[in-house]
C-alpha cells in the first residue's frame, strides 16, 4: 500500500542544506533552502524576461514556433532572478536583495542561485535543452 503524500514527506520549501563556496582562496558556508511555489514562479518569470514564443501556422497546417528574443532584457532578467533567488533562498534573514546586489561577488551569486534553483526544481537542464533542440515540437517529426 502506498504511503500518504504530505508536505512533511516532501519537505518542500522546508528543505535546507549547507552549501560551501570558495572565494579568493577561502571557503565559506551558506545555508540555503528551496523556494516556495510563489517565489519559484516569480524567478521563472524573471528568467524568461525578453523571450516571447508565438505559434504560427506552418506547412501542412502544423504550428511552428516563432521566438522573439531581446538579449538586453533577458540578461537583465536573469541578473535580477539570480539576486532574488539568493535573497529568498537563504535562511539568513540579513541577506536581502540589496545586500546580495551590493556586497556579493557576481560569481558567488550565480553559483548559489544555481544550486537554490536546482533544489527547488526550477530550470531542469534536460527539458531546456530538449526545448531548444525542438525535440518536444511534434512538427519536427516529419521534417527532412
Amino acid at each position: 500500500m502506498a504511503k500518504k503524500l504530505t508536505a512533511g514527506v516532501l519537505q518542500g520549501s522546508a528543505y535546507t542544506e549547507t552549501m560551501t563556496v570558495k572565494w579568493q582562496g577561502e571557503e565559506y558556508e551558506i545555508e540555503i533552502k528551496a523556494l516556495n511555489n510563489k517565489q519559484a514562479s516569480e524567478i521563472e518569470a524573471l528568467l524568461q524576461s525578453g523571450v516571447t514564443v508565438k505559434g504560427k501556422p506552418g506547412i501542412k497546417g502544423r504550428m511552428e514556433r516563432v521566438i522573439d528574443f531581446d538579449t538586453k532584457e533577458n540578461t537583465y532578467g536573469r541578473y535580477k532572478a539570480d539576486i532574488k533567488t539568493v535573497a529568498m533562498g537563504t535562511t539568513d534573514e540579513s541577506i536581502t536583495e540589496k545586500v546580495v546586489e551590493e556586497e556579493f561577488p557576481p560569481k558567488l551569486v550565480k553559483e548559489i542561485a544555481q544550486r537554490i534553483r536546482q533544489i527547488t526544481g526550477i530550470g531542469n537542464q534536460d527539458e531546456i535543452e530538449a526545448f531548444n533542440e525542438g525535440e518536444d515540437n511534434p512538427s519536427n517529426s516529419d521534417r527532412e
